[in-house]
């Protein structure tokens, strides 16, 4: 209980580093064009703005630009297995782990990240990359999933506020509930009909309970799922031609200062 109490308390203190305020996404007409802030109600944003670490989270994606060490994959040219993830971002500084995303919104409903925390890519599960393992995964929804007789359909956006789970032989065991590490844009239009959003992950809280709190690095790839939880997309990701050439698809290395 003190363990969960003291999480809680830094995750607070987190929250009043970041601006709260963002504006409504225009998703090309499908729903109704809201400018306001939710916060301030002004139409372009009044409030102040707070950087919470190296890159602030806010919805404005210029500051990943300036920041050095980066990694970065984008969707390769050709045929490639699930399309609709173009652009996965990583990085890390002494307080929080880093995220972004483009991607095509269409019948999206869920990312996840999955994480190689013992940097052996010839361990853990390798379902979903060639030549790479992953012990962990957070699931977390950028969309509200709505029941209709015809069945689920996409919804308004959301932040994204994902559960952390650890791979064990029986399945998965959640070893962190969503609300606790996690701070996010609202997934908004951003550029050639795409859409995107960024998150930033309290460093330690999540290390910790990976059980990974002293490591300088790790692997991690990103999953782009649909209504139905199959994926349409994925990064790191190689074209069908280079997997049948033999080359491999390492997940993006995120070095921890």
């Amino acid at each position: 209980m003190k363990k969960l109490m003291t999480i809680a308390a830094m995750f607070a203190a987190v929250m009043i580093s970041f601006s709260s305020c963002e504006k409504n996404p225009d998703d090309g007409g499908k729903k109704p064009v809201q400018n306001l802030c939710p916060e301030c109600g002004e139409d372009p944003c009044v409030c102040e703005q707070v950087t919470g670490g190296a890159i602030q989270i806010d919805g404005e994606y210029a500051d990943w630009d300036a920041v050095a060490g980066v990694s970065v994959a984008t969707c390769p040219a050709g045929d490639v297995a699930y399309e609709q993830l173009k652009t996965f971002k990583a990085y890390a500084d002494e307080e929080f782990i880093y995220i972004f995303c483009e991607f095509n919104p269409e019948e999206t409903l869920v990312f996840v990240p999955y994480f190689d925390l013992d940097n052996d890519p010839s361990t853990g599960n390798d379902s979903k990359w060639s030549g790479a393992g992953y012990e962990g995964k957070a699931e977390g929804g950028v969309f509200e999933e709505v029941t209709t007789d015809d069945g689920p359909v996409q919804g308004a956006p959301q932040k994204w506020d994902p559960n952390f789970y650890l791979y064990a032989d029986s399945g998965t065991e959640k070893v962190l509930d969503a609300g606790m590490a996690v701070v996010s844009s609202l997934p908004a239009a951003y550029k050639n009909g795409n859409w995107a959003f960024e998150a930033a992950i309290l460093r330690e809280v999540v290390l910790e309970a990976y059980g990974i709190a002293d490591a300088t690095q790790f692997t991690m790839g990103m999953y782009q799922y649909d209504l139905n939880w199959s994926c349409i997309g994925q990064l790191p990701c190689k074209t069908y031609a280079q997997k049948d050439a033999g080359e491999l698809e390492p997940m993006l290395t995120v070095t921890l200062p």
